[in-house]
């Protein structure tokens, strides 16, 4: 026997299983990698006949039918939770509550998993998007206001409390902008981040206004995207330490797309020291190797051009706490999505996943960063 190639297979229930893959998946990958091995799954459905005249090959039939049709809907979506407030879910079970959309999700505390056509996972992922860029909006908001109030008098503390506190319940419900602040104000023009009254006013390409110290606090953090809507409004340069991409190319296919080979693409990172934008500037960071795939036909070459020129922008790693090996200080994914597994679906990281190319230059576009 072929020790590369022997397995052993065991009979799971589909819930348990289901549950195990879904919230366990950590334990899954470190069982994998002990082990030295690779888990896939297939469902056994039996079609018994209940009452007379039935017909199981009829129904075996019509079923295959139903799964050859919704396959696309079965590859899933991840949306991370960064900041989503509990109070803000009610327009994301709005949209699970119509039928048409048919939409499955599984939650966990990191992130949710959207199944079903392309426009219902693009429809969810905006709105959970939404909520989290209001709710990151507002805690920058608050942190700004807090180191403010030292430099006014006990009245206009009290004032400020008092607007924080009207201005929080209503991006509860919806994103705070200018215009919101200064027909609350009595045609007071505020800034969105110390929620105080403008001072050297600063007007970007989407309109929104700050105050320019505010602004260049923000943009020291964010780069040149707008702290409100994250609009971005040149060219953005990400935090990236330095580090090499490369790639080369394979014949075999990936699942999924058979008519093509497929692309490998090689991150390498040495270690370094942290500079001012990571979390513990001057102090080490470890470098690490990252492998990525992408098919080789049009599509995958023209998202590897664009993967490129995010790389070049600093845009796909960072420096953080890795979740993989529990430590500080390390070389990390950004939030633009990769395939690191050439197997295994979307929830081994890996391919079949219909979905893929679409949604990794949507993350790209918004990061201004899309084919000329």
């Amino acid at each position: 026997m072929n020790p590369v190639t022997s397995g052993v297979i065991c009979v799971v229930p589909v819930n348990p299983f289901w549950y195990v893959n879904q919230v366990y998946n950590e334990e899954i990958k470190s069982i994998e990698k002990k082990y030295k091995v690779q888990m896939s799954a297939q469902v056994n459905v039996t079609f018994q006949a209940d009452q007379e005249g039935g017909s199981p090959p009829d129904a075996l039939s019509e079923f295959l039918e139903l799964i050859k049709k919704s396959s696309a809907e079965s590859c899933g979506s991840h949306i991370p939770l960064k900041f989503v407030d509990p109070d803000q879910w009610s327009d994301a079970f709005r949209l699970l509550q119509k039928s048409e959309k048919r939409l499955l999700l599984t939650l966990t505390p990191e992130e949710v998993t959207a199944f079903g056509p392309t426009c219902s996972q693009d429809a969810i992922s905006d709105v959970i998007n939404g909520m989290q860029k209001a709710t990151s909006h507002l805690k920058q908001s608050k942190m700004k206001a807090e180191a403010t109030p030292s430099k006014i008098d006990k009245n206009r503390k009290d004032l400020l409390a008092a607007r924080r506190s009207r201005l929080g319940v209503m991006a509860s419900k919806q994103k705070i902008t200018s215009s919101y602040a200064a027909n609350f104000s009595g045609g007071k023009e505020f800034c969105s981040i110390c929620l105080l009254p403008l001072t050297e006013k600063k007007r970007l390409k989407c309109q929104h206004e700050f105050c320019e110290e505010c602004l260049q606090d923000a943009l020291k953090l964010t780069g040149s995207i707008c702290p409100l809507c994250n609009h971005v409004f040149d060219v953005l340069i990400g935090d990236q330490p330095d580090g090499n991409m490369s790639w080369t190319k394979s014949s075999d296919s990936l699942p999924g797309f058979s008519g093509c080979g497929h692309i490998i693409i090689t991150y390498s990172f040495p270690s370094g020291v942290q500079m001012e934008r990571h979390p513990n500037p001057g102090k080490p960071f470890n470098g690490t190797s990252r492998t990525a795939y992408l098919p080789d036909n049009k599509e995958g070459n023209a998202v590897l051009k664009l993967l490129k020129k995010a790389f070049d922008q600093r845009l796909i790693f960072t420096v953080g706490n890795s979740k993989a090996i529990g430590l500080k200080n390390q070389v990390v994914w950004s939030d633009i999505s990769h395939k690191t597994s050439l197997s295994g679906g979307v929830q081994k990281f890996g391919y079949p996943d219909f979905n893929y190319l679409e949604r990794v230059k949507k993350e790209l576009k918004a990061k201004g960063i899309e084919e000329s």
